[in-house]
């Protein structure tokens, strides 16, 4: 426990802070008196910068106009604040027409002819990426999303005009949508907010923060897991599974009615820093599925039987929760790099930080679509389980093999429910299994909020991963269901979606949480 007098330490940086936020349309955003959440603890700024800043919504209040100046303070709170002003993400199409260019109209039949042999469609997209892309963000049924760099938009559009190949600006300015990111939504425009009349009363969690209007930093979500330990002691449990580089908890919480018998499910988000979605979408889920397994016999009978079966099948499974599987990277991700997507392992040779975890795990590791070099996003580490939490993931689920029923791993972006294998096109002996798992849970994410979600192996998705946790379940562990569940979108905000959006994606979690339920019984 921190005592009274190193909070107040934080003073200074909060007058420093007010300072510069009147700067800001002339107006002051700082809520200290915080009226509209039922707060029982006294702010604990443990989180550093980032988890004080959690308390200023000037996006929220201040026009877009304004907004570019929120990003310009927090790179004066961060001297490393990496910016991404005029960078843009590109969906290249693969299914459009291919259009006739101006250069191709002014060559002769036969240089067009002999262009149109050497040059396929996949040697063009391979170029733009090596020629003009930073990274590629995601490869699915409609196209390659690509970001590129502000210093290589205005050649990138020279040379798509060049070859003729269709391409959408999805996102003409990433530092603006990185603003946008940090909105806090009024409840009054939230999206399937209700709580005002209690029909979502898990989303006011008394003694939390926690209120999905906004992404949430480590310590508050860290905080909602301890509110829920107190809350429903009887049901919850906090198990601390591991520690990571920077020593912060990877904390599972379960929920159980205690019953040995019961099949048990983990579920982990957030193993991609800058995927905020899942860890939010995933705590709604818990909140809800704690909520309502709390909640009195013969209350709310009006939801009807549907919601009873749901209920009864859930409460019949010991569910593990891992909502952070990454905290040192997700809170890099909040304070200093949005796009950022490792852990943050330092390389001692390379002076480069971080693995991709989802490359770091035994199966298929050092396979096609992961590099040796520690500077690239897609750095698979210098060993299968270099890293603390992928090793911490693998030591609780070894002791989990006789009752794992299911494993869940969440994650952005894409929209598809997706099961082994991801490293080629081979079937599983669970195959058949997972393939009518994944179609109910389509037909049911449809009917939910006319969600529409592809299903498939992570191959045949385009989603293939080497090193992946899933195939690595699949492969050492066995349960009877493994899957990916990949949020929204499908590429018109990518990792960059607004927290408009939490509600329902924890909506579609929780419902896909109920068809892994009932197929297990």
């Amino acid at each position: 426990m921190h005592r009274l007098p190193w909070k107040w330490a934080w003073l200074p940086l909060l007058l420093l802070i007010t300072a510069k936020l009147e700067q800001v349309g002339g107006k002051t955003y700082l809520d200290w008196a915080r009226t509209d959440s039922q707060l029982t603890r006294l702010p604990f700024f443990g989180g550093g910068v980032g988890h004080l800043l959690r308390y200023l919504h000037p996006l929220s209040m201040s026009p877009p106009s304004e907004r570019g100046k929120i990003s310009e303070l927090r790179s004066e709170l961060d001297a490393n604040y990496v910016s991404y002003r005029g960078a843009q993400l590109w969906k290249l199409n693969f299914n459009a027409t291919r259009g006739s260019s101006m250069a191709e109209r002014e060559e002769d039949d036969e240089a067009a002819e002999k262009r149109q042999v050497l040059a396929s469609p996949d040697a063009q997209f391979n170029e733009v990426v090596a020629l003009f892309g930073s990274e590629v963000w995601n490869i699915n049924q409609d196209g390659i999303d690509i970001l590129i760099e502000q210093r290589n938009v205005a050649d990138a559009r020279k040379f798509m005009d060049k070859v003729g190949y269709s391409y959408n600006i999805m996102i003409d300015d990433i530092e603006s949508a990185i603003d946008e990111s940090y909105v806090e939504v009024p409840a009054v425009e939230h999206p399937l907010d209700s709580v005002r009349n209690n029909s979502l009363p898990w989303m006011e969690v008394p003694g939390s923060t926690m209120n999905w209007r906004r992404y949430h930093d480590q310590a508050d979500i860290k905080q909602f897991l301890q509110t829920l330990l107190e809350t429903y002691s009887e049901n919850v449990e906090l198990i601390q599974i591991g520690v990571t580089r920077n020593k912060r908890p990877l904390e599972v919480i379960r929920v159980s009615n205690g019953n040995p018998d019961n099949w048990a499910v983990f579920v982990d988000a957030g193993l991609q820093a800058r995927d905020w979605l899942s860890p939010a979408a995933l705590t709604y889920a818990i909140s809800k599925l704690t909520h309502l397994w709390g909640r009195p016999k013969g209350k709310d009978k009006g939801e009807g039987q549907r919601q009873s079966r749901a209920e009864k099948a859930m409460r019949r499974i010991d569910w593990y929760f891992l909502p952070l599987a990454n905290p040192d990277g997700y809170q890099y991700s909040r304070q200093t790099d949005r796009l950022w997507t490792k852990n943050r392992g330092y390389d001692s040779v390379s002076g480069c930080y971080g693995v991709n975890l989802d490359r770091n795990f035994d199966y298929g590791w050092d396979g096609t679509g992961s590099t040796s070099n520690p500077c690239k996003n897609l750095y698979r580490g210098a060993h299968s389980f270099s890293e603390p939490e992928s090793r911490a993931v693998c030591s609780f689920l070894s002791g989990m093999r006789e009752y794992l029923g299911a494993y869940v791993s969440l994650g952005g972006y894409g929209q598809a429910i997706t099961y082994p294998w991801g490293d080629a096109d081979y079937v599983t002996e669970n195959q058949r299994n997972l393939k009518q798992t994944a179609r109910r849970a389509v037909l049911a994410l449809r009917r939910l909020n006319q969600a529409e979600y592809s299903s498939g192996t992570s191959y045949r998705q385009k989603l293939a991963r080497p090193g992946n946790s899933a195939d690595w379940v699949q492969d050492r562990i066995g349960p009877q269901l493994v899957f990916n569940m990949f949020l929204k979108d499908q590429g018109r905000y990518g990792y960059l979606l607004p927290p408009h959006y939490i509600v329902e994606s924890g909506e579609e979690v929780f419902e896909f949480l109920r068809i892994i339920a009932q197929q297990l019984q």
